[in-house]
Parts: C-alpha cells; sequence; structure tokens
C-alpha cells in the first residue's frame, strides 16, 4: 500500500520524538516504511467499536488483537493521515498498543477512525474504530414555530406541507414519527408522514375536519417528533394555524323588526333609531353597511340612514294626518365582492302632535236652512246639528263642544261627542225677544288647547200667537145728528204684536140687530168710522157699534172694541100730538092741580 510522510507523525523506536530535521524525517521515515512494507509477510485487521460518549480515557482496544496467531509485538510504528481525527481523538500506546480515547467522541462528528499500525517485524495491521450511535440527540424541527393560514371551509383531507425535523443520529435513533400533542380541538387535523430517500420523514399537515372561522379562527398546535431511541428523545415545534376568512355569512339584525314611536313635531335632523347587524366574517366579508330599500320603501326619502352606523334620521317633516305609520325595509350587506344581503323591517308610529284645531260643521234645522226657530218651538225642539272633528289622532282628538248665549233659552246635547245638537230649552216669545246671539266654541285636549269657534244669530219666527189689540177698552165720541153721510167720527186703533201677516190689522163693524152698524162704515186699514147715512137722535140718541180687529194669520185672531156714540139733537122735529081728538073726564071736586090729561 503507498504510504507518504506528508502529513504522518513519526515516532523513534523507543517511542521518543525524532530530533532531525523536518527533511531528514521525512527521509528517514519514508525508508523506514518502504522497508517495513517491502518486508512485511504479513498483514492483519482490527476492527474495533465504541459507544459515542465515552469519557475521555476509556480503553477502545489492543492492537495486539490484530496480529497473526503466535506473534507478539513490542513496538508499534502508527500512521495516519492528517485530517483523520486519530492523532487527536485517540490516544495509541505504541509499546503495548492499547488505544483509549482522547476525549468524548461524537458520532455526529466523526464515525470512524482507521490507521495502520506496523510491527518491528513488518507486520502490518488494519485497525478501524468504529464509533457507535447512542440516541444523544432529539429530533429538532428547523423552526420553533410555523404559521399557516388556510381558507374556512377547505376540504377534508387537504394537505400542508410542514418542515420535517431532523435527528443527527441515524438508524433506527433518527426520527421515526410525528404526533400532534396538544391544541388539536376536535381532531380537526392529522398528520401523515412519508420517508424519503435521503432518510427524512417528511411531514404533512392533513385537515381532518370541517373548519368554519366564525367558530373557531385559530389553532395552536404543538407537534412532537420523536426517535426510536429508549427512552426516545422528543422535539417539539409550535404550529400557528389561522383559519382565514370566505364570506359564509350574511349579516344577522339584532332584531327581526324594530318599532319606535315620534312625535310628528320632531325636528328635521333628529336620531330615531339605531339598527344593528353582525356579520361573523371578517375584514371586508365582516364590514356591514346599512341602507334604506327605496324601492321597497320611503320612495319619499322621510328617513335617512348612517352607512356605517344604522343611524336611522329624520329628513323631512312629518305629518300625521297625511301618514300615522311608515314601514322601512332596511337592508345590512358586508363589503365583500359579492356581498350577502339581509333585511329587516323599521316599523315607525307617527304620535300626533296638537298642530290641528278642530273643526266644526253647523247645519241648521229650519225649512230654508237659515239660523231660525219659530217662537212656538217647543222645549226640546233642536234648532241645529253640530259635527265635530279634529285631524289630530288619540287625546288630541278629544273634543269638547261648549255653548255660550241665548240667556238660557237654548242649550247643547250629544251622544257620541261627535254630533252635537242645540236644541230649545224654554219658550221662546218673539214678541219678548226675536233673536238670541249664539257661539259655539269647540277645544281639544292638545297642550295648549287649540280650539275652533263660530258665532251667529238665532232669529225667532213668528207665529200668530197675539191677537190685534186696541189701544182703548171703549170708545166715545159725541156728533151732532144732523151731518152729512161719509163724516168724520173717529178713529179706532188696534196692534198685533205678531210681525208680518200675523201682525197685519183690518178693521170691520159687527153686524148685529141692535147694532146701528149701518149708520156707520169704517176703513178696514185705517180703522175710521164714518157716517154711511143720515143720524137721527129721536130714534136713537146714542148709537154704539162693535169694531172688529183682525189679523192676518192663518187661522186670524182678533178682537172687539165698542164705540159710543152721542147724538147732539137739533130742532130737526115741529111738535106733533100723539092724537088728533082728545076725551077726558074728570069728576067734580077734583082739587086743583090735578093732571086729568096727557
Amino acid at each position: 500500500m503507498p504510504i507518504t510522510s506528508k502529513g504522518s507523525r513519526c515516532r523513534t523506536l523507543v517511542g521518543r520524538p525524532c530530533l532531525l530535521s523536518s527533511i531528514c524525517q521525512q527521509k528517514l521515515l519514508f525508508y523506514i516504511f518502504f522497508v517495513l512494507v517491502q518486508s512485511a509477510l504479513v498483514y492483519g485487521a482490527l476492527e474495533l467499536q465504541l459507544d459515542e460518549g465515552q469519557p475521555a480515557g476509556t480503553i477502545v482496544g489492543d492492537i495486539s488483537a490484530g496480529l497473526p496467531p503466535g506473534e507478539t509485538a513490542t513496538l508499534y510504528f502508527i500512521s495516519d493521515h492528517e485530517g483523520t481525527g486519530v492523532g487527536s481523538d485517540l490516544h495509541i500506546d505504541e509499546t503495548t498498543g492499547i488505544i483509549t480515547t482522547a476525549r468524548r467522541l461524537d458520532r455526529e462528528e466523526r464515525d470512524h477512525y482507521n490507521f495502520i499500525a506496523v510491527t518491528m517485524t513488518g507486520t502490518t495491521i488494519q485497525v478501524s474504530v468504529t464509533v457507535n450511535d447512542v440516541n444523544d440527540h432529539a429530533p429538532v424541527f428547523p423552526k420553533k414555530k410555523t404559521i399557516l393560514k388556510i381558507p374556512e371551509h377547505t376540504a377534508v383531507g387537504t394537505r400542508f406541507s410542514l418542515d420535517p425535523a431532523t435527528d443527527a443520529d441515524k438508524d433506527q435513533l433518527t426520527t421515526q414519527g410525528y404526533t400532534i400533542r396538544e391544541g388539536n380541538v376536535g381532531q380537526t387535523f392529522r398528520l401523515e408522514t412519508k420517508r424519503g430517500a435521503n432518510k427524512i420523514l417528511y411531514l404533512d399537515l392533513v385537515v381532518n375536519g370541517l373548519l368554519d372561522r366564525e367558530k373557531r379562527s385559530s389553532y395552536t398546535l404543538v407537534i412532537e417528533a420523536f426517535d426510536g431511541g429508549s427512552p426516545r428523545r422528543i422535539g417539539s415545534m409550535a404550529v400557528e394555524v389561522t383559519v382565514t376568512d370566505i364570506n359564509d355569512h350574511a349579516p344577522v339584525f339584532n332584531q327581526s323588526r324594530y318599532h319606535t314611536i315620534i312625535s310628528e313635531s320632531l325636528p328635521q335632523g333628529s336620531s330615531i333609531l339605531q339598527v344593528f347587524a353582525t356579520d361573523d366574517d371578517e375584514g371586508d366579508n365582516g364590514l356591514v353597511l346599512y341602507e334604506i330599500n327605496r324601492r321597497q320603501s320611503d320612495p319619499d326619502r322621510y328617513f335617512v340612514i348612517d352607512l356605517k352606523s344604522g343611524v336611522i334620521t329624520l329628513n323631512k317633516p312629518l305629518d300625521f294626518e297625511l301618514k300615522r305609520v311608515h314601514e322601512l325595509v332596511v337592508q345590512a350587506k358586508d363589503n365583500a365582492s359579492q356581498p350577502e344581503v339581509t333585511n329587516t323591517f323599521v316599523t315607525i308610529h307617527v304620535r300626533d302632535f296638537n298642530d290641528n284645531q278642530p273643526t266644526m260643521t253647523i247645519i241648521f234645522l229650519s225649512e230654508d236652512g237659515s239660523p231660525r226657530i219659530s217662537e212656538g218651538a217647543q222645549p226640546g225642539q233642536y234648532v241645529a246639528r253640530i259635527s265635530v272633528t279634529d285631524p289630530d289622532y288619540g287625546e288630541y282628538a278629544n273634543v269638547n263642544v261648549s255653548l255660550e248665549g241665548g240667556d238660557g233659552k237654548f242649550a247643547l246635547t250629544t251622544k257620541d261627542s261627535i254630533i252635537y245638537l242645540i236644541y230649545v230649552d224654554q219658550l221662546l216669545d218673539r214678541e219678548e225677544r226675536d233673536s238670541y246671539d249664539l257661539r259655539v266654541m269647540a277645544t281639544d285636549s292638545g297642550t295648549p288647547p287649540l280650539r275652533a269657534e263660530s258665532s251667529f244669530t238665532i232669529q225667532v219666527t213668528d207665529v200668530n200667537d197675539n191677537p190685534p189689540l186696541f189701544d182703548q177698552q171703549t170708545y166715545r165720541q159725541t156728533i151732532p145728528e144732523v151731518v152729512y153721510p161719509g163724516s168724520f167720527v173717529l178713529q179706532v186703533t188696534a196692534r198685533d204684536k205678531d210681525q208680518g201677516p200675523n201682525g197685519d190689522v183690518r178693521y170691520s163693524l159687527l153686524k148685529g140687530k141692535n147694532s146701528r152698524s149701518d149708520w156707520f162704515s169704517i176703513d178696514p186699514i185705517t180703522g175710521i168710522i164714518t157716517t154711511a147715512t143720515a143720524l137721527d137722535f129721536e130714534s136713537e140718541p146714542a148709537p154704539s157699534v162693535t169694531v172688529v180687529a183682525t189679523d192676518g194669520g192663518r187661522p186670524p185672531l182678533s178682537s172687539t172694541v165698542k164705540v159710543d156714540i152721542v147724538l147732539q139733537d137739533v130742532n130737526d122735529n115741529t111738535p106733533v100730538f100723539s092724537k088728533s081728538f082728545y076725551n077726558a073726564s074728570i069728576k067734580e071736586n077734583t082739587p086743583a092741580g090735578t093732571c086729568f090729561l096727557e
């Protein structure tokens, strides 16, 4: 076998270092090896083993064990090449041939040593020292922590490669398997391995169950790698699995329907209520945006909603009388590229504000619909019908109606607080009073209350309830008996408190057997009595007539008065005896002054 002196160690036959120059040593060494090898007739081989990690000074073996049987040696010439580690890691006693460790050996640094030992007789022994592996290393992952991002709903069986653990030991003492020690909630993951041609045990993390970020967004797995030693050694690595979101959830409102009540007087811009929806997704997939569906609700834009906060605000003044309930369809959608949309309903009741005064409609129940009533109306007879409405609602629509005026002749009644009736409460007398001023007031229950009022005058119409009345109980007049026909006698006057035809008075003379009504005549309009024929004191010195005053009512009423007329006698007649011949008898001795003939 070729032997070179370069890098070799040279020892003297007595084991002392040579003091020759390096050139001399090289030449001498070359010469000796050449001689020994040429003269060597016997070759031997010695294979030794030693577990790594033994302390320095541990006996590895004896070179003499490699000599041919029966041969002994007292001195060995050791040859090793530079870089073989023999000179630094082993101590060889050249006289005894005992090999010991110069330090604690590490198989992972060097797993074998080779050198040649030559005896003085030229016997060459090839010595091989094998360092046996012991389980002094645990599997080691390249990184203490690995971060994985896995989308939710990833299919079961999907693999994700992880960096494998390596073990400086070999064979059975290297990495033999992996296990998930902790963090595998619900057995969501499993491990699969495969031994590569390079003896490395490769590792895959396999999805074993449903991933739902909204239920669990992350897993912290502790993966252990173990070798085949006894006891086995373990290395670990943390795997942070982040379940990334996909837009698999629609926003969900915290209420299926929202209700609120607001006053119609609420100022524009006031906040009304806030809707709230959550989306279990994350990022833009979970960012909820709000809007009012104008196609289905609130086309007049009475309300607006804040896109991000969900606060609904009054955009236009409300009118309870125009619309009492507003139904809004509010949409919540996420901000994904293909957003999910959810609807909810918002019912807004408008509470009435006392912004409308009551209204009254008055219908007079007379034949012509005018405000009048006959004086002959009996108590309880209706005069007018009043209907009351208030555009406001609820308590504000409770209207109280009152009546003023009329001096107690009229009153108000109702059965339903909607229709009111004015009726006669006391007997009327047009001749006493022919009109009454009334005022009807309708007041609602608001604060402050609003009112409506109507004033009108009720005219009391006449009925023929009064006869004409003469201004004197009797009339008396003296006139000469000799007057021309048509001469003025006197004027009677009768008055009727009624009006119109009921108060129109006409005069006439009452005919009768004992009356001298044919002597006189009377003007039916003026009541002037005049003579109708010649008067005769001698036949009736004091004639009397009865004057009748009649009104124009239907039926008519009348009254009478007696008119006494005294005639003044004039000498319009010569004396006339009642007989043309008188015959009388008288007794004798009749006293003087006795009337004996008339």
